[in-house]
């Protein structure tokens, strides 16, 4: 058995000054080498934790770097990005062939299959789209196009080529500051932003719903008080009114009491 060492052996002064130089060096590699809040694009190189990265090919140092996705559309305008597959010479890519050649169902809205027919409708035996090979069904686009059929592709290079836009990006933003869907990236109707709160931001919206709700009930109750002042407000000048009017009726009738005495007097 390996001999312990004694608690009377150690030293706890040097353990104390070597465990706090220990976690300086520790805070301050996590601050030189964390990563950034919002990373920059590196495909052409940059600084980023202070390390400088440089885009490389055979152990040569390149001016530019290869691209890695191409910009996409979805059947409903969803936009997206199409991953590229470059040869291992890294000299040509697939322009995203892999995903262009998906497609989409308009029957059962299954997408990403590859082929004339639907897998799902298939499966199921569909007696709508018999299989998707139905093609006198005729579809009207939004763009004017018309298709015959049920399979089309489920992403475009273009996004006029998009059949039925209904995904694009609107005006109206996400009621999350810190959400990507802000400025020209945001929903075409409220009812889109509403949705993608309830999906994404489930717990922040309904916080958000709770806290709408709240200062409502506050404002009102504060035009509740305001009413209720406002009528007290009424009642009362109505009571003074009656008051100064039956004030100025005793007045007027003591003074016909007077002038009926005087004039009796005289007599």
């Amino acid at each position: 058995m390996p001999r312990v060492l004694a608690e009377t052996e150690v030293d706890p002064t040097t353990e104390e000054v070597e465990a706090t130089l220990t976690a300086a060096e520790e805070a301050e590699a996590h601050r030189r080498f964390a990563p950034a809040g919002d990373a920059p694009d590196l495909s052409d190189g940059g600084v980023i934790g202070g390390v400088t990265l440089r885009p490389m090919h055979d152990g040569k140092t390149l001016q530019k770097g290869r691209p890695a996705a191409r910009r996409g559309w979805m059947w409903n305008g969803t936009e997206s990005l199409l991953p590229l597959a470059w040869n291992p010479d890294g000299t040509m890519h697939d322009g995203g062939r892999r995903y262009l050649l998906k497609r989409h169902c308009l029957c059962c809205h299954t997408g990403g299959f590859r082929g004339a027919q639907c897998p799902n409708c298939v499966k199921s035996n569909c007696a709508q789209c018999r299989g998707s090979t139905d093609r006198a069904r005729v579809h009207t686009l939004a763009n004017g196009r018309v298709i015959h059929g049920w399979i089309i592709s489920n992403f475009y290079l273009r996004k006029e080529d998009v059949p039925f836009p209904a995904r694009f990006y609107g005006s109206i933003p996400c009621f999350l500051a810190f959400c990507p869907r802000q400025g020209d990236k945001g929903f075409l109707t409220d009812q889109d932003m509403r949705v993608h709160a309830r999906s994404r931001h489930r717990m922040e919206y309904q916080a958000h719903v709770e806290t709408l709700a709240a200062s409502r009930g506050d404002e009102m109750e504060s035009m509740r008080k305001r009413l209720d002042d406002l009528t007290s407000s009424l009642v009362s000048r109505q009571g003074r009114e009656e008051e100064r009017q039956q004030d100025m009726r005793e007045r007027m009738a003591h003074a016909r009491a007077r002038k009926g005495k005087a004039k009796s007097t005289t007599a």
